[in-house]
């Protein structure tokens, strides 16, 4: 008798730096109970062909077709998009090679400019999709995952929904197994819902034969509102709550007709529109197997490794107000040591990674010294991190044991740098022990993330930005005092989950709850009122990221991937140099051009006109730079060198014709063949790009935003008034005239500009500029 075969998806968006344990832990489950299993990680499978150039290459003419259907106020940041695609596509498959490789760890540069071509991919995906921001954390898109009706429009809508687009252009290979009788989708997160009822759509059509279960933590979190009959249930058959290692091959010994015992968890119809639902049960983590990553393709996550995911432990042994974690975790259990260390060391020898990181909610000291303990013991030369609290028994020994156990990063539930907000938070942690184990992981080189939290209801304005100092400080003193730059921090508002403490007493957090809107019935954040403290609006806004929204072409405002938790711990595993934000740009050139002087565009440089006819964009891969430019600069585009005095005849205003042409220049958009010698002409400087001012000081000092690079530079007053007198064009000798400033400050000032690229020198030919010659 043939055996029958289990299908388990994670399906986007999840992780994609690393697998998500769910379906290794359930594959190796099922293996045991004799069970042929597919593990597929739908999740990084689309992203990979999505940011490939087959993949950009199929979506580039839907992107096109949307142009001229969006309204006039869209179209700009549509085009911007459409201007990189050409370089996109062409330079995606180099970029993502570039990320899974080792090598990207010693070179800052190569890994910068990677992660920029997948950035700039990112904006390429969203621009083929109405209302679509795709990025690696969780994608958002004109359907609703907070709506029922929403999610299935998007499951049904195949051209508009990339999931279902992506899934008729590369259908699931394991649908043609004739031995397949399950298929089970584990739902984490909201962001991976609209994607598990697509893909779940998308095996019945093709197999409705197969019984399709969905579990995982939104699954239960979801189906536990449930009083009748569910619309999913057109596409699901069944659905799992809490822990799946016991009742999956319960639901498949049933179906099979192996065994009828009851299945955990386990909600079904009961055919008269109600449902059946079975108690759950609580699994012992001590007998689980190994996680069998056999199938899942670990060679293609974005970074290199794999990093590993693993658990020490399940749930949580504490109960914060503002978390729903053990609601839907059952309680929590610890692994021992000895079992943890002993699937590291399997693991790695079976895959040949040495990198691992532990997912469990928060890894207890006992579990820190135990698998510390084991793995020093043993002898293993691996490497990890994990999530733990501040507490007095993380001490200098404790650090010390972490480091020399392979430990490169540990996160730290910091939330607030207050201890009256702590304990409104219930968080069960003390001020006291915060610098103290600060100090224990720093001086022992273990890099720190700090998960702070503002506007917790009660917490004030003034205690919000102790917190956020404390965390900028220490940031700062790990790189300067401790010499470890490879600590982060993240702080963001306060969400109110309906399934935390919070949410099910908010009268007694001084909390009003504001109702979801008509027809969200999965939405498990409401908005809310507090009676003192900041307000929800006041959260978001101090951790907004910085004053004034983000200038610039569409795609310098997508997710960096770097930001992601497996690179830092990579680079601290490697103590690599940290790469920049940024592509670094080559020096800006000091234009020296005459009347016979020819330009083309630089290898690489691509453009297009403007739909508008008032323009035309340049996409400048060398410095990632999109420039906007007039329609006198269209001849361009067709990639022949062009006299300077042919592009200055439809020049309206030379000097802004110069200014254009330095900013190009400076951008290294142009490719410039001298004919003659200026040598007996002098430079003016002009505003090499248009730049937003954000962040004005009293003392005149402001922060300027580029709209071509999104590059940002803090200016001091003086600064700021030699960009503004540039403008134009300015000599050195007008500059000092209208300035007034001091020539040293003026030059320092000048260079310091010219460095960032805020302004640009050229000497032209006077006769372009239709001016006298300028002294000296």
């Amino acid at each position: 008798m043939r055996q029958p075969r289990i299908l388990l998806v994670n399906p986007p968006i999840w992780n994609v730096y690393a697998p998500h344990l769910a379906v290794p832990l359930l594959a190796a489950v099922m293996r045991r109970h004799g069970w042929q299993v597919t593990s597929l990680d739908l999740s990084i499978e689309q992203t990979d062909w999505l940011l490939s150039g087959d993949g950009l290459g199929e979506l580039f003419p839907k992107a096109e077709r949307r142009l001229n259907g969006l309204p006039a106020h869209e179209r700009r940041a549509h085009e911007e998009v459409l201007t990189v695609f050409g370089d996109t596509v062409r330079r995606i498959d180099g970029a993502r090679a570039a990320l899974k490789s080792r090598h990207v760890l010693a070179d800052p540069d190569a890994f910068t400019d990677a992660a920029t071509v997948v950035r700039n991919g990112l904006a390429c995906v969203s621009a083929s999709f109405a209302g679509l921001r795709y990025d690696l954390r969780g994608n958002f898109s004109s359907f609703s995952h907070r709506r029922s009706d929403s999610v299935l429009e998007a499951a049904r809508s195949v051209d508009r929904n990339v999931y279902g687009w992506a899934l008729e252009q590369r259908p699931i290979p394991a649908l043609d197994d004739p031995d397949l009788a399950v298929a089970g989708i584990s739902v984490s997160a909201d962001t991976q819902l609209i994607a598990a009822l697509t893909t779940a759509r998308h095996i019945k059509l093709r197999r409705p034969d197969v019984h399709v279960v969905m579990g995982g933590n939104l699954t239960t979190r979801m189906v536990s509102r449930w009083q009748e009959e569910h619309p999913f249930f057109a596409y699901v058959d069944s659905f799992i709550s809490y822990e799946g290692e016991d009742a999956l091959p319960a639901l498949c010994d049933r179906i099979t007709g192996v065994d009828d015992r009851p299945v955990p968890g386990l909600l079904e119809r009961d055919g008269r529109g109600g449902l059946l639902r079975t108690p759950a049960a609580m699994v012992d983590v001590s007998d689980l197997p190994t996680p069998d990553f056999d199938g899942l393709p670990l060679d293609r996550y974005f970074a290199p490794g794999p990093v590993l995911p693993l658990q020490a432990s399940r749930s949580c042994a504490w109960d914060c107000a503002f978390c729903s974690i053990p609601f839907a975790s059952n309680k929590f259990r610890i692994r021992r040591p000895e079992q943890v260390v002993r699937d590291m060391a399997a693991l790695a020898a079976k895959h040949g990674s040495d990198s691992f990181m532990f997912v469990d909610e928060i890894m207890t000291l006992t579990s820190l010294r135990g698998v510390s303990r084991d793995l020093i013991e043993g002898g293993h030369e691996l490497f990890w991190y994990g999530e733990t609290r501040f507490s007095k028994g993380l001490d200098d020994k404790l650090a010390s044991a972490l480091r020399r156990s392979g430990c490169r990063r540990l996160d730290l539930g910091l939330e607030s740098y207050n201890q009256r907000v702590l304990d409104l938070m219930r968080k069960g942690t003390k001020v006291d022990d915060i610098e103290p184990s600060l100090q224990a992981l720093l001086g022992n080189k273990v890099p720190v993330h700090l998960f702070c939290m503002t506007g917790f209801p009660g917490e004030t304005r003034e205690e919000a930005l102790r917190t956020q100092e404390f965390a900028d400080d220490a940031l700062r003193r790990s790189a300067e005092e401790f010499g470890v730059p490879y600590s982060t921090a993240a702080n963001g508002p306060f969400i109110l989950d309906v399934l935390s403490p919070v949410g099910e007493r908010p009268d007694l957090f001084g909390v009003g709850l504001i109702p979801p809107g008509d027809g969200e019935d999965l939405a498990f954040d409401l908005d809310y009122t507090v009676t003192e403290g900041l307000s929800q609006q006041d959260a978001a806004l101090l951790t907004s990221g910085g004053p004034g929204p983000a200038a610039g072409a569409a795609f310098h405002r997508g997710t960096w991937i770097g930001d992601a938790e497996e690179w830092s711990f990579l680079w601290a595993l490697a103590e690599a140099e940290l790469p920049s934000r940024q592509v670094t740009a080559p020096p800006a050139p000091l234009l020296q051009i005459d009347i016979t002087a020819s330009v083309r565009l630089a290898n690489g440089v691509q453009g297009r006109e403007s739909a508008t006819g008032r323009g035309i964009l340049l996409h400048v891969p060398s410095c990632d730079a999109l420039i906007d430019v007039p329609l006198q600069w269209r001849p361009l585009l067709d990639g022949r060198p062009h006299t300077v005095s042919a592009l200055w005849q439809d020049a309206g205003a030379p000097r802004a014709a110069a200014a254009a042409l330095a900013r190009l220049a400076a951008h290294g958009a142009l490719a410039i063949e001298p004919a003659g010698s200026t040598e007996e002409s002098h430079p003016l400087w002009y505003a090499a790009q248009p730049h937003e001012v954000t962040d004005s000081r009293p003392d005149g000092s402001c922060l300027l935003v580029s709209a071509e690079t999104g590059r940002r530079v803090r200016v001091s007053a003086a600064g700021r008034l030699l960009w503004l007198l540039t403008a134009g064009g300015a000599s050195d000798r007008e500059l000092a005239a209208r300035s007034r400033l001091p020539e040293r400050q003026r030059r320092l000032l000048l260079e310091n500009l010219a460095g960032h690229r805020v302004i640009a020198a050229a000497s032209l030919d006077p006769g372009l500029l239709e001016l006298p010659r300028v002294a000296a």
